[in-house]
């Protein structure tokens, strides 16, 4: 049973943590006619440190409920310890880490006041430093972020935008108890159950991915990929955006809504959440048998057939949704694939029980069939943008068709006021 395991934890190691590597870029295309009917809300800018100020005495309250949700519907979850409770007394120059600490999260977090420049253009840059605490900065580098001050207007279409975008830029990162850090002693989520502890990027997959419909027999021999936490962090962001709303915070009640939408669009891609499309239990079970008797080549080959497929459509929409917005292509079939959608294409959200029931279900049924097209495409790697018309683009329009779909769903079932 233990090499069953074994088996189980390698692909899950090797598999990339990203999901969708441009939020901020889908974002973007679904906000671009989403209050077409209306003028787009304008916000006025508030630092963290001055919205909990204002709001410290219901803080822990909202946090609260969202603690009680999460207990029930995820058994693996500890209660969240008494030192760490955010208080109505807490020190003014100590609010911040303590509302992080509270919510717990990476407490060195830097919610900068900035936007995500989709499309590019002019502004005081924000230096990555005062964005993220990542040494491996990634595909950031290849990003504008534009300075913003307190009491700024801008656009809630804005605010969403790059917020969708920020829970990677460090958030979830070194939680656990072997990430070698402080906090992970004191959380209470154990060990990291799947992903690499010793690698930066990896440490936040439990919280960017749920498997909630593998085979019985998975979960019997693999029980740490229940060990997920997306419905958490959703609840909780949903809960303080629900909370900045209705005390008067909209800048604050739309970046909250973001850092939310960050974990439902993460679940739409089929990747995140489905561990192995394609591959049976038995199969599993049995390119590990053989590897015990030393043959190899099955197992080594599975691994890299589904890393690289991961890899690839993920690889591919972050070069292509740069590209459509920067050309102002909303032709090309993804382009409206995010943008055009009827009311019979609209879905309504129903509370937290969308995430597994729709949002989930729908990315591992589409596991499959996409894993299937994406190996008859035989393209081992990102190297280009095809024309339009490449099947890769009807793969890639149908998955990010659902993302918008959920998205929008969301976004309409917001409490603004």
């Amino acid at each position: 049973m233990n090499r069953i395991i074994t088996l189980v934890t390698i692909f899950v190691f090797t598999f990339p943590t990203f999901a969708w590597n441009n939020h901020a870029g889908i974002t973007y295309l679904i906000l671009k006619d989403h209050w077409k009917t209306k003028q787009t809300p304008k916000v006025k800018v508030e630092s963290l440190k001055t919205f909990l100020t204002k709001e410290k005495t219901t803080i822990q309250e909202s946090l609260d409920k969202s603690e009680e949700w999460a207990l029930k519907r995820l058994p693996h979850l500890t209660k969240t310890d008494e030192s760490l409770k955010f208080s109505k007394t807490t020190k003014e120059k100590d609010l911040v880490v303590s509302f992080y600490r509270a919510l717990r999260v990476n407490p060195n977090h830097k919610a900068a006041l900035y936007i995500q420049s989709v499309p590019k253009r002019g502004g005081s840059k924000l230096p990555l430093d005062q964005l993220t605490t990542l040494n491996e900065k990634g595909k950031l580098v290849n990003e504008t972020f534009l300075s913003l001050q307190e009491d700024q207007t801008i656009g809630a279409d804005e605010v969403l935008v790059s917020a969708t975008d920020e829970p990677d830029y460090d958030l979830d990162l070194h939680l656990f108890e072997d990430n070698e850090r402080e906090v992970g002693k004191i959380y209470g989520f154990g060990s990291q159950p799947f992903g690499n502890p010793a690698v930066e990027y990896s440490s936040q997959a439990p919280f960017h991915m749920g498997f909630f419909y593998e085979p019985g027999i998975i979960f019997t021999l693999a029980g740490f990929l229940k060990r997920t936490y997306p419905e958490y962090r959703i609840h909780q962001f949903t809960e303080l955006s629900n909370l900045a709303f209705r005390t008067g915070h909209p800048y604050w009640g739309y970046r909250f809504a973001g850092w939310a939408l960050h974990y439902i669009q993460d679940l739409t891609q089929p990747y995140h959440s489905s561990v192995l499309p394609r591959v049976s239990a038995a199969k599993q079970i049995g390119v590990q048998l053989v590897s015990i008797v030393g043959y190899q080549t099955p197992k080594d080959n599975m691994i890299s057939f589904v890393s690289g497929r991961h890899t690839l459509i993920e690889e591919y929409q972050y070069y292509l949704i740069k590209n459509l917005i920067e050309t102002k292509n909303w032709n090309h079939p993804v382009a409206s694939s995010i943008t055009d959608f009827s009311k019979d294409n609209l879905v309504t959200w129903s509370g937290m029980d969308s995430i597994r029931e729709n949002v989930c279900r729908e990315a591992y049924l589409a596991g499959e069939p996409t894993d299937e097209q994406l190996e008859n495409l035989e393209i081992p790697k990102y190297e280009k943008l095809y024309e339009a018309n490449h099947p890769i683009h009807k793969i890639l329009g149908t998955l990010l068709h659902n993302t918008s779909k959920h998205t929008r769903a969301y976004l309409d079932a917001l409490k603004t006021n």
